[in-house]
């Protein structure tokens, strides 16, 4: 049987705060195995410990603890909508705004500042989305990559290297993963 958090009143699902229940907003993402932009930045604004900064592998640490406890339902929507949120940036406009001066590009980086854009809010996020703000090519955060692996191993005693095969993202925050962000413009003039 699977477990649910909610009961139906008035046609809606209501979760209720209590003894040996999970906070509300995890009961929620729980039952619908998917978890929402707010929720995400919220995890991360409460979980990552920045006064271990410059140790990534400390300032991860609470968000993978916190992650682990929940179980794999938790770390597969939180892993789902990291994916969706840098697949998001992964266009060429935005690459093309944070290139410096020499025009130098590196997909990895690329891919590391984007997620620095993460764990920096959502605020500085749908700024960066919405070209108001410039990503910065000197900012990265590799390690929040590995946060969902590394929740997942944690959780069931095992490898990092064996959550590939446990769970994968509808989308690929890879560089150049977003067709639709790397397309051409298209020219009116050539038809």
């Amino acid at each position: 049987m699977d477990v649910h958090y909610y009961v139906v009143e008035d046609g809606k699902r209501v979760y209720y705060p209590g003894p040996g229940k999970p906070p509300i907003y995890i009961q929620a993402i729980f039952d619908n195995c998917s978890m929402p932009e707010m929720n995400f930045f919220f995890i991360l604004g409460e979980c990552l410990d920045w006064t271990k900064q410059g140790d990534d592998e400390q300032v991860i640490k609470p968000l993978v603890e916190f992650l682990a406890q929940y179980g794999d339902r938790i770390i597969f929507a939180f892993d789902d909508r990291m994916a969706q949120l840098l697949y998001e940036l992964d266009t060429e406009a935005i690459a093309k705004k944070s290139m410096g001066k020499k025009g130098i590009f590196s997909v990895d980086g690329f891919l590391y500042a984007r997620c620095a854009a993460l764990v920096n809010g959502r605020g500085y996020y749908n700024e960066i989305r919405k070209g108001k703000r410039r990503l910065n090519p000197d900012l990265w955060f590799e390690a929040l990559l590995y946060v969902p692996a590394k929740a997942w191993a944690l959780l069931h005693g095992t490898t990092v290297e064996a959550y590939s095969e446990a769970h994968r993202t509808t989308v690929s925050y890879e560089t150049y993963s977003n067709r639709e962000g790397w397309k051409p413009a298209s020219d009116d003039c050539a038809r």
